[in-house]
């Protein structure tokens, strides 16, 4: 189940925390926030998180723990945000024409306030559109609730390069690649 606000990885690593759980507590926790998910599928996604490096699983008998390894990388809200934070003293509306420019389609409340945006932004969007990219994203497994979508009220075509850069060297950590000064003089 898609979440705009969160996706099920981040609310996993969220119920785990610091101490880790075991499989049945973890169920439980999951199940009062509004996730049942039978155990086997969880002890199988369980075992995938420990395949790729982000859980590290320790055996107390009878039973498992499961605890956090490492954080889950920045969603690409979050990253739009922090880029557009970066190149932009008043962020707000380049990290909507950004993310608009990205999804090619209006930008819902939820995705902007994952992105830290928290002031009414850019123009409504249709009721038809709305509906038109709800049912695009329901066909494509996600759920938006009934929320309001928007659509940039200025053209930031150029500034978007720029925040989409910024992205990339912090995504690979290539800043120290970036030449800092240019060199006047052939020495």
């Amino acid at each position: 189940m898609f979440n705009p606000d969160k996706d099920f990885n981040r609310i996993l690593l969220e119920c785990l925390g610091r101490e880790g759980m075991s499989i049945s507590a973890l169920a439980k926790d999951l199940e009062s926030k509004g996730f049942k998910h039978h155990r086997l599928i969880l002890t199988g996604y369980l075992r995938a998180m420990t395949d790729m490096g982000h859980l590290k699983e320790r055996e107390i008998p009878p039973s498992k723990i499961y605890i956090v390894s490492k954080t889950l990388p920045d969603s690409i809200y979050e990253q739009v945000g922090k880029a557009c934070r970066k190149v932009s003293n008043d962020p707000d509306e380049l990290i909507l024409y950004t993310l608009f420019r990205i999804f090619r389609r209006p930008v819902f409340d939820s995705e902007l306030r994952s992105a830290g945006v928290s002031r009414p932004i850019g123009v409504r969007a249709t009721e038809e559109e709305i509906a038109e990219f709800k049912k695009i994203l329901r066909r494509a497994g996600n759920t938006v609730s009934g929320q309001t979508a928007v659509t940039p009220s200025s053209d930031m075509s150029e500034r978007v390069q720029e925040v989409l850069i910024t992205m990339l060297l912090d995504s690979t950590d290539s800043r120290h690649l970036i030449a800092e000064t240019k060199q006047s003089k052939l020495i």
